[in-house]
């Protein structure tokens, strides 16, 4: 049983980091992340209500919101252990803003930034932090703002 959770807790690294996919690949066997891999973990329901989270701004100064449905309490617990503190709430408001993984599919999550905590993200580091997050397909740099319903 723990080795499907430690595999489902891999999918999301492997998402960012485009695990599995190469650009040496001929056009016709190439991986495109809209195209091929989106429609495969869309949630059926998408929603941006948050399930839990880790706290690691004492340490890191980041927080982790779990979004998609792969993150039950014990996925996410996992994800956590030994790395911050869970909780079933949000993380707190971040001014910096947070960088969404593969929103609306069953994988999404939040790693927010903060100006506080063991390693204050301030400044130029801010947009370094925002730049690098927009550089990887499938993920966005948002504020809060960006996850409450739109009208």
């Amino acid at each position: 049983m723990k080795t499907g959770i430690a595999a489902l807790l891999l999918l999301p690294a492997l998402l960012l980091i485009g695990g599995g996919c190469t650009e040496d690949l001929p056009e016709d066997q190439a991986i495109d992340y809209q195209e091929d891999v989106q429609p495969l973990i869309e949630e059926i329901n998408p929603s941006n209500l948050v399930r839990g989270s880790c706290n690691m701004i004492a340490t890191g100064s980041h927080c982790q919101d779990y979004i998609g449905s792969i993150w039950t309490e014990q996925a996410m617990r996992l994800q956590c252990e030994g790395v911050g503190t869970f909780s079933l709430g949000t993380c707190p408001y971040s001014e910096n803003g947070g960088c969404r993984a593969t929103a609306g599919t069953i994988t999404d999550n939040v790693l927010w930034s903060y100006p506080y905590g063991g390693e204050p993200i301030t400044g130029e580091n801010v947009r370094y932090e925002a730049m690098a997050c927009n550089a990887i397909e499938g993920v966005q740099w948002i504020t809060p703002e960006d996850l409450l319903p739109q009208q």
